[in-house]
């Protein structure tokens, strides 16, 4: 099961499609096609075949040079497997939308970003048939963004900065001024962007200075936050009391559930649907009709 920090290296570049060619060009000096229309595809290359083939991103870039695909992969350690299925993933997309493909890998660890850039070579040594060489966005050229100017300029960019340069001494300086510039942006995303954040970073300091960021700071977007968070923590409590309460009065009344039954009410969030189950519990003589 892929982790929260390597499924935030990829989709932040679905919560802003644009931001793949923004840190194409800035970064890699890349001279690449102004965009039309970008949009996020299925990533599911399953054929009749048994391989599937699930890359992490795929996003359609419509530009005046034609349609190009590029698949989007985090990458957190080497593995020639992975060499072998971005060689799938590119001949496989070039063939179904016949127009050009791109890879881009994001790594958070700069000796995993360097073995991604290598080319990787398929075929015998006199002849190659197919070389793969990815773009790589990783520690040695994603910018550390340090000011709150810079943050302001490119939120979805302070993110990714945030996300591969998290575990370095820098971590704390990026996160700050991250919070900074959201509290500029509007208010939905920069609630949503603060909780892709708080994901993305996973277990360890980083993660902890920014949980203290959003407990701390003023800005209307944590605010908004930490009354949401009170606000579903207590739907949460109030369902799971009304949900014990049926039970016991379902036991109390010796009405016999089903394994699915019980697991049904003990799963069930919605408090009306209690209320209604708790109010037809003290009357009715089986499961049957509780639930009829």
């Amino acid at each position: 099961m892929p982790s929260s920090q390597h499924e935030a290296l990829h989709r932040i570049f679905q919560e802003d499609t644009g931001l793949v060619i923004r840190v194409l060009e800035s970064v890699l000096n890349l001279d690449m096609p102004t965009p039309e229309k970008i949009e996020i595809l299925s990533t599911d290359l399953t054929e009749l075949s048994p391989i599937s083939r699930w890359p992490d991103t795929l996003l359609r870039v419509d530009s005046p040079d034609g349609p190009m695909i590029m698949i989007i992969e985090a990458q957190t350690d080497p593995s020639d497997n992975k060499h072998r299925r971005w060689a799938r993933y590119i001949a496989h997309l070039q063939d179904v939308y016949a127009c050009d493909v791109s890879l881009v890998v994001t790594c958070r660890k700069a000796t995993t970003a360097r073995w991604a850039a290598e080319p990787f070579e398929i075929g015998p040594r006199s002849w190659r048939s197919m070389t793969v060489r990815p773009l790589v966005l990783g520690p040695d050229n994603v910018p550390v963004i340090t000011t709150t100017e810079e943050a302001v300029r490119d939120v979805p960019l302070t993110v990714l900065s945030a996300l591969v340069h998290g575990g370095s001494r820098r971590a704390d300086v990026i996160l700050e001024v991250l919070a900074a510039s959201l509290a500029t942006i509007d208010l939905s995303q920069a609630i949503h962007l603060a909780e892709f954040t708080e994901g993305g970073l996973g277990e360890g300091p980083a993660r902890q200075k920014w949980r203290t960021l959003m407990a701390t700071k003023p800005y209307d977007y944590v605010s908004q936050t930490r009354l949401e968070g009170r606000a579903e923590g207590r739907a949460e409590g109030r369902a799971e009391g009304a949900v014990k309460s049926l039970l016991i009065v379902l036991d109390g009344r010796g009405i016999a559930l089903s394994e699915e039954q019980r697991r049904l009410i003990s799963e069930t969030t919605d408090a009306d649907q209690l209320a209604r189950w708790l109010r037809r519990a003290a009357t009715a003589e089986s499961a049957d009709e509780l639930f009829g």
